[in-house]
């Protein structure tokens, strides 16, 4: 079996949503996903780790997602890694706010799994 040819970072900490996410990527070939419960820890991940790609929830315990994001923008290790935002704050504003802060992308749950595997492919480009 080879290995992944892609990494992808979740940081969630809400463990349903995160086991779900497992098995989607699970099912999804050459893609190895990490987690992280927070916003430091992913941060710390993304610099010692350089995803290929980076889901980030929102709503998290201590830094949010949205100062997150600065963070790894003001980093030179981690400012070319895409980050989408997943969230559950799914208004028009919300996404508009998203996009505007600087996610490459806004995903709102709960999501269609095929549309989401669907994005999936799109942004690693199988």
């Amino acid at each position: 079996m080879s290995s992944p040819n892609y990494t992808i970072l979740y940081v969630e900490d809400n463990e349903l949503n995160m086991a779900l996410m497992d098995h989607i990527f699970k099912k999804i070939p050459h893609i190895n996903l990490i987690g992280a419960a927070n916003a430091e820890e992913g941060i710390e991940i993304a610099i010692n780790g350089q995803p290929d790609i980076i889901f980030m929830d929102i709503q998290l315990p201590g830094m949010n997602g949205y100062e997150a994001l600065k963070e790894l923008r003001i980093r030179e290790e981690t400012r070319h890694i895409p980050v989408l935002a997943v969230s559950s704050f799914a208004q028009k504003s919300d996404i508009e706010k998203g996009l505007q802060a600087g996610f490459a992308d806004y995903i709102t749950k709960p999501f269609q799994v095929k549309a989401f595997k669907s994005l999936i492919e799109q942004w690693i480009k199988l």
